[in-house]
């Protein structure tokens, strides 16, 4: 293993995305993150609101009682490590190198959490008045596993309330080749299909007495992956499709398998729907003559948000601290932007580079990170400005 090496102190945001890292939590286990983020905001006098649900630890806190309600959108839990062997450090040891902060959740998100964290602490420290906003930070415990609820959970949580949220920043690693140069104003929508297509299993000495389900699947399965499902528009790309998972076969080498079990994922917008992916997949199928049992199912809705003055906002503190303006863009996978959409009155999604999310070595780069805390920092600093106006 390389050393790690830290050459002077750890810019705040650093030291927190840390001590966040050291928390295993892998979704249902917290790991400890939840309970160091309660008492951290309380500490630093915010109102916090467990909402823990069915086993998953969810916080709401929240500062101020006038102007604005901001909402930094965050989640605490990261996905698995895989095999420990394979890192360079340990995946729970964050280390700093090279420049590089290393660990699970150093990019998505607990890097980036810790930015708004530390941003919004250093934004109250520099108020001498009342404070011009209300600022809340909305902590999802299981954004990670597909069948996530922690951000729903909350959002019934405030709507019970009485919350409306005014502006909401998630704060997911949109940035694609650059620091800063995309900011996410929508998501594209997720369809997963379930197919099985049925055979008979044979010798495979003797095709003639049995009907092979891969053999009759592999033409219509490329056609599928080659077709253009549609074309986009202006905001959002065209639409596409991934076979996810393939599964055939007893294990025996000599025995033409029964059936082969398929799962394929498509990306799309608005001009493309889960009855319309579901029927041009049955027809095709249809046309190939394949015996089959399919269920198209779908986890994410397209949405794009409006694009207004936290949008400009944004834009504008991007190009403050890098000197750069970003594009705007709804690509890429889904988000929990999808669950506060719906119930705030302008959103925008921006964070680090997420190229190592999800990778063996996740890593973000220390300036990066120092840069993203200097944005948000600077977004709190214009709708405060705004809201006074």
């Amino acid at each position: 293993m390389s050393p790690c090496s830290v050459t002077e102190p750890p810019h705040a945001a650093v030291e927190l995305a840390m001590d966040l890292i050291r928390c295993p939590s892998v979704a249902p286990v917290d790991g400890g993150a939840q309970l160091y983020l309660r008492e951290r905001f309380s500490k630093n006098g915010f109102d916090v609101h467990p909402v823990d649900v069915d086993g998953i630890m969810n916080t709401w806190a929240r500062i101020g009682d006038h102007g604005p309600l901001v909402v930094f959108a965050v989640h605490s839990d990261v996905v698995p490590s895989g095999d420990v062997g394979d890192w360079t450090n340990p995946p729970f040891d964050p280390c700093v190198r090279d420049g590089m902060l290393f660990g699970r959740g150093a990019a998505d998100m607990k890097g980036p959490l810790s930015a708004a964290v530390v941003a919004v602490e250093r934004f109250l420290a520099c108020q001498n008045r009342t404070l011009p906003v209300r600022i809340g930070f909305l902590v999802a415990g299981d954004e990670e596993p597909v069948q996530n609820h922690g951000t729903q959970d909350l959002i019934r949580f405030l709507k019970s309330r009485g919350e409306s949220l005014d502006y909401c920043i998630v704060t997911e690693p949109t940035s694609v080749s650059v620091f800063g140069d995309t900011v996410k104003v929508g998501r594209r929508g997720s369809i997963n299909g379930f197919l099985s297509v049925q055979g008979k299993q044979g010798h495979a000495a003797y095709p003639e007495f049995a009907r092979n389900p891969v053999h009759q699947s592999m033409r219509i399965l490329h056609a599928m992956t080659e077709r253009l499902w549609d074309e986009g528009d202006s905001n959002f790309p065209p639409a596409g499709f991934q076979i996810t998972n393939m599964h055939s076969g007893t294990g025996a080498a000599n025995v033409i398998p029964a059936r082969l079990e398929v799962q394929f994922n498509v990306r799309h917008g608005p001009g493309l729907t889960l009855e319309q992916v579901d029927g041009k997949v049955r027809e095709l199928l249809d046309m190939a003559g394949l015996q089959y049992k399919l269920e198209c199912v779908s986890d994410a809705l397209p949405f794009r948000v409006k694009q207004g003055q936290l949008t400009q906002i944004c834009i504008e503190s991007i190009e403050e601290v890098v000197g750069m303006q970003p594009q705007l863009s709804t690509g890429g996978g889904t988000s929990d932007a999808r669950f506060v959409a719906p119930h705030c009155r302008e959103l925008v999604e921006f964070g680090l580079v997420g190229d190592t999310s999800h990778h063996v070595d996740e890593r973000v780069a220390v300036d990066e990170l120092v840069q993203l805390t200097e944005v948000y920092q600077g977004m709190l600093s214009r709708i405060s400005i705004a809201g006074e106006g």
